[in-house]
């Protein structure tokens, strides 16, 4: 055997081993999401939600929460709620958007001591309805579920400047 003939055996040789199986190649692409799955830091996202009227080039969270307390302010402001308050008092919402972009109330995360809890989560269940639909938050340009929590004061009826 001349030396052209071991160099092109030594070539198919290394060749047919050089190749992988589509097993093999499933095996390592499994590895390299999983490894790269592990360094995604899934508690934080890239882009907040968006209603219509806030700029899509700012990431900062301002305008979606503005627009998120307006919202909830406009359908708690509408008609009286059946509590009575002695003093001001605040509670947090957690509030969930959808992927598809759709805001539900969860639940009452947390109340004043003052404040009956599971009476006020009902009432708010009933208020907190019918909200619209926007663009959700986004992780590496993927729509993503996100919750929020929200801070919502309520001062007493008599308390209020007329």
């Amino acid at each position: 055997m001349n030396k052209g003939s071991v160099v092109l055996m030594m070539l198919l040789v290394a060749l047919c081993f050089s190749c992988l199986s589509d097993k093999q190649k499933k095996v390592q692409a499994d590895e390299q999401a999983m490894k790269k799955l592990e360094h995604l830091n899934m508690t934080s996202i890239d882009r907040y939600p968006l209603f219509d009227n806030c700029d899509e080039m700012l990431t900062t969270a301002d305008c979606f929460y503005k627009e998120l307390h307006s919202l909830v302010q406009q359908k708690l402001s509408t008609g009286d709620l059946p509590i009575h308050l002695a003093k001001k008092d605040s509670l947090y919402l957690s509030i969930t958007v959808s992927k598809e972009g759709r805001i539900t109330y969860d639940s009452l995360f947390k109340s004043a001591p003052s404040i009956d809890k599971d009476y006020m989560h009902e009432l708010l269940k009933k208020r907190l309805n019918n909200f619209p639909v926007i663009k959700s938050a986004q992780k590496k340009s993927i729509p993503v579920a996100t919750t929020y929590r929200l801070p919502v004061v309520f001062n007493p009826v008599d308390s209020l400047e007329h």
